[in-house]
């Protein structure tokens, strides 16, 4: 599953919604969803939760 396909999933809009809303590149997002998948999908529920889905 990409990025942007998780971010889907749990209910966002984009990969590009979430970077809207933390500041964090698109690059960065990308390597975290490589690199620490615990961190990007903490960061998709922190996502989720902010916009009050």
């Amino acid at each position: 599953m990409t990025p942007a396909q998780q971010a889907k999933s749990v209910g966002l809009k984009s990969l590009t919604q979430v970077s809207q809303i933390t500041g964090v590149s698109l690059n960065t997002l990308t390597n975290w969803h490589r690199d620490k998948p615990e961190l990007f999908r903490v960061v998709l529920l922190g996502c989720l939760a902010d916009i009050g889905a």
